[in-house]
């Protein structure tokens, strides 16, 4: 076909125009050619044009994954960034590292270089969370990686003296304040300036514990429940003034966290809704919806008594301003 043409045409190019290099790489597949990261990006759009028009294609993949297979090694390090098949460890990124066990499969001025597919992501223990994983409790002393903490920019307005207390259990000395503080803060880095970092398979399936009936609503030390980690047996609820409705029913609940907006050091928490037990859900909606028609009625008589207050205010003043003019006459 045409498009298998085409592959096969932007192959041959790019290993004739491979052949002038002087400088030779090795490779693990038995190749010493450079890599062109446009032709590869063309043969992968091809293959996924392909792959949209043409169900039988079979022989065609196969050809290509022979032709991307024979892709060789980079002669210059910036090549390596963001590369879709190889990689060197020094230009790995701070969240990125290699899989326990992997392979060398070439060399690149004598540094080793990996495939791309050994490399993994790491996070930190709480970040991993949100990907309803838990590191292992006998890996939790074991990070993959350890890196230096992102700077925090200071916030501006209204900071604490030195000699404020902060919290119970607070001596007024410099170390129990910065426990306090970074307990407080919830802060992922250690006293040392530095994250952890653990892979995947230092990680196991996790899910929140289920509330059941009865039991306190599991919080943060922000007093609010974020909705990523939401517990079963919870209910995340978003009606207008709902948490009005609970606190008058006396049933429990706590804000809801959604994330944050913003960037940088300007995050700001997105707080929305409230979040209850399953079984008060149902209640909760049947006294919002009479909660809503006596509060459309309340709305309507507050904006009618606005309106009336005003016609007054307008008349009052026609009429002073008449009564004036009767007495003293009409002002030039």
């Amino acid at each position: 076909t045409v498009e298998l043409e085409k592959k096969n045409s932007i192959c041959a190019q790019t290993k004739e125009r491979e052949t002038n290099e002087n400088e030779t790489p090795k490779n693990c597949l038995g190749s010493s050619l450079n890599t062109s990261k446009s032709s590869v990006k063309e043969i992968i759009s091809l293959n996924e044009s392909s792959d949209e028009h043409d169900d039988d294609g079979t022989d065609e993949n196969m050809q290509l994954k022979q032709c991307l297979a024979d892709e060789p090694i980079p002669t210059n390090k910036a090549a390596f960034k963001n590369h879709p098949f190889f990689a060197l460890k020094s230009g790995l990124t701070r969240d990125e590292v290699l899989a326990p066990s992997v392979s060398i499969c070439g060399l690149f001025k004598g540094e080793p270089v990996y495939r791309r597919d050994d490399v993994r992501m790491v996070m930190t223990a709480k970040k991993w969370l949100y990907k309803g994983r838990k590191v292992e409790d006998g890996e939790i002393g074991k990070p993959i990686k350890v890196v230096k903490a992102r700077k925090k920019p200071e916030r501006a307005g209204f900071q604490a003296l030195k000699s404020y207390g902060m919290g119970a259990g607070n001596d007024g000395t410099e170390e129990s304040r910065e426990r306090i503080r970074r307990k407080a803060e919830d802060k992922e880095e250690q006293p040392d300036g530095t994250e952890r970092l653990y892979g995947k398979w230092q990680t196991q399936r996790w899910k929140p514990e289920p509330v059941k009936h009865g039991d306190k609503i599991p919080v943060n030390e922000y007093n609010n429940v974020e909705k990523d980690l939401l517990n079963p047996g919870l209910t995340h609820m978003t009606e207008y003034k709902i948490s009005t409705v609970a606190k008058k029913l006396g049933v429990p609940y706590a804000p809801c966290l959604l994330g944050f907006e913003g960037h940088r050091g300007n995050r700001t928490p997105v707080i929305r809704g409230i979040v209850v037990h399953d079984h008060n859900a149902e209640l909760l909606r049947e006294a919002h919806d009479e909660f809503s028609s006596h509060l459309l009625e309340k709305e309507n008589a507050e904006r009618m008594s606005l309106l009336y207050g005003r016609w007054k205010s307008l008349i009052v003043g026609i009429m002073t301003k008449r009564r004036l003019e009767k007495e003293y006459g009409e002002i030039k």
